[in-house]
């Protein structure tokens, strides 16, 4: 029965149907149809939907359609002098629907995955009274922007009349290194155009007075455009008045303002505060950073055991700087690898001024010249021309200052993001001690195989105690490098959730297989092997063994495997700043 019921239901609205459409055929075919049919009705009832209205509208518009609506968000003159365009974003009107995502996004004709403008959340309170913040955030078109300090091509500009930090595409060769100085975490790298994009406040629209996507999509108009003054926004970041749970914005003066009525609880954390993920582990800057310090420190070896020259003789000491001078040129070329546009990698030294990358790129260009005419003195000794003593001493100095020089921008180049693992301190600790680290076998292996190689240098061995000193200074070198990053593991201890505790908790927790291995080379390779050889290697008559031999080899695989992941580890387990629940890149 009820079956039956449901059936003649369902039934009734075809039925109706049809005698609609009956009805409109006949009203149709009606002569006074256009007075009063069924027909004329419903086509005059479509004409006054909502939908073709709004599309009539648009036709005979003669302005911009949302205009009354956004005109009160943007400032109706320009900036005067000390003042500047800024977002201002209303805390309680955000409601976190992100819209404002969505509309930058197809503007801008942004990547999938791409996006200039996010929107986080920030939580806290108590029980009984929890707060939940939404926050949208964009580029704050900062007073100093670390991103236009630090490019090596020139590639962003500050508009010097609207106070807009703009992008120049034509001119970015994709080596993302203003993603690692933005403490926001705002530009963002298209693989697609191998270069770095970023939100301009949609300054083409502004000049023609519409609003920015973000301020037209907003509905709750949370998001508007204002004019400030630099002065003032000096002074709120002096006083640390931007976001909570943002980072201090005393290091790049941001623009941005964040307003709110209602007091927010002193415990206000992003929704993410106690989230660690790896990060991108930039692999041809890993493989640049470990072949340039390998090559030189082996360059630096060569110098501080120079007794050990007259023992190997020319040949083995011009194989071991053409071999440093190799490590370093491969080096170089891998850097390239990490540019989006390779092919322009000769404009990077554009922005020697300010940016540390472009100083790197002079001092590694001075110490690949004269790591070349340094290398190529031994083997005019061995083909009977001796350069003149002076020659040799001037070639040597200028390898050693230009190869520190170039250290220290590496250095520098990590430390200038003010990233807690990667202080200066540390961090060239480390550089310099991966230099002798990897520079100690390359002399070893060098000098041992050019000796057991050449029948000439086979009747005059390597001497042990000349080698019980390089392995003694590799020995120290391995030491002090392990305990310094094993020291980053007491930070677990933190009784607040500092950056080096999110570094520890990596290492320990995604990363905990790459720092085991790590420390097992190093183990290996640097203190357990190279103090078996100076136990049994270095007695007379074994420096030359075959044993030996193939035990430096080991000790130079195991190390360089060593470093390449302690250097991951260096990319992979930093804490990246970003804005309060925002996805980090």
């Amino acid at each position: 029965m009820h079956g039956g019921f449901d059936t003649h239901l369902s039934v009734m609205p075809v039925q109706m149907s049809i005698a609609l459409t009956i009805e409109s055929t006949r009203a149709a075919n009606l002569p006074d149809s256009t007075s009063g049919g069924l027909l004329e009705s419903l086509l005059r009832e479509q004409q006054s939907a909502a939908v073709q209205k709004f599309s009539q509208w648009h036709d005979a518009a003669t302005a911009p359609l949302q205009a009354r609506h956004y005109r009160d968000l943007i400032p109706l003159s320009l900036p005067s002098e000390g003042e500047q365009y800024a977002f201002e974003v209303n805390l309680d009107s955000c409601s976190g629907c992100k819209a404002c995502v969505v509309a930058c996004h197809n503007l801008n004709g942004l990547d999938e995955g791409e996006t200039w403008r996010s929107v986080g959340l920030l939580h806290g309170g108590t029980s009984q009274l929890p707060v939940l913040q939404h926050v949208t955030t964009a580029c704050h078109h900062c007073l100093e922007p670390p991103c236009l300090e630090g490019c090596p091509v020139l590639a962003y500009e500050k508009d010097p009349v609207t106070g807009i930090v703009r992008h120049l595409d034509d001119q970015c060769i994709g080596c993302q290194y203003c993603i690692l100085k933005c403490p926001y975490d705002v530009p963002k790298y298209s693989r697609a155009k191998g270069i770095v994009r970023k939100c301009d406040m949609c300054r083409d629209r502004l000049s023609v007075g519409e609003a920015p996507a973000c301020v037209q999509a907003c509905p709750n108009q949370a998001i508007r455009i204002t004019v400030v003054s630099q002065v003032a926004a000096r002074e709120n970041a002096e006083a640390n008045l931007f976001l909570p749970g943002a980072p201090e914005p005393g290091y790049t003066l941001p623009t941005t303002i964040y307003k709110t009525s209602r007091p927010l609880p002193s415990n206000l954390l992003p929704a993410d505060y106690y989230a660690a993920a790896p990060q991108h582990a930039h692999w041809p800057l890993v493989l640049m950073l470990v072949l340039t310090q390998m090559s030189v420190g082996a360059f630096l070896v060569d110098r501080a055991v120079s007794g050990v020259e007259q023992e190997a003789g020319p040949a083995a000491r011009s194989v071991q700087l053409a071999a440093a001078f190799g490590l370093g040129m491969l080096g170089l070329v891998a850097s390239t690898f990490h540019l989006g546009r390779p092919w322009l990698a000769y404009r990077a030294f554009i922005g020697w001024r300010t940016s540390w990358v472009s100083r790197e790129v002079l001092a590694f260009g001075a110490f690949a010249a004269a790591a070349s005419a340094y290398a190529a003195l031994p083997w005019l000794a061995v083909a009977g021309f001796r350069p003149p003593p002076f020659w040799e001493r001037l070639a040597a100095g200028a390898v050693a200052v230009t190869g520190l020089i170039g250290v220290v921008c590496s250095t520098m180049i990590y430390a200038s993001t003010r990233r807690t693992f990667w202080n200066p301190t540390y961090t060239g600790l480390k550089f310099l001690l991966t230099g002798l680290v990897l520079g100690i076998p390359v002399a070893l292996l060098t000098r041992l195989g050019v000796a057991a190689w050449s029948a000439t240098d086979a009747t005059s061995p390597v001497a042990p105690e000349s080698l019980r000193r390089l392995l003694q200074y590799l020995l120290a070198a391995t030491a002090v490098k392990l305990l310094l990053e094993a020291a980053i593991l007491s930070c677990l201890r933190a009784g607040t959730y500092t950056p080096l505790r999110r570094t520890a908790v990596l290492m320990t927790g995604a990363l905990a297989r790459a720092s085991a291995v790590r420390f097992a080379c190093g183990l290996a390779g640097g203190l357990a092997l190279p103090s078996l050889l100076l136990i049994w290697g270095t007695q007379p008559g074994e420096a030359m063994s075959p044993v030996v031999l193939v035990a430096v080899v080991l000790v130079l695989v195991l190390n360089f495997a060593g470093e390449l992941l302690e250097r991951y580890l260096f990319f992979a387990a930093v804490v990246a700043p970003k804005m309060p629940g925002a996805p980090s890149a």
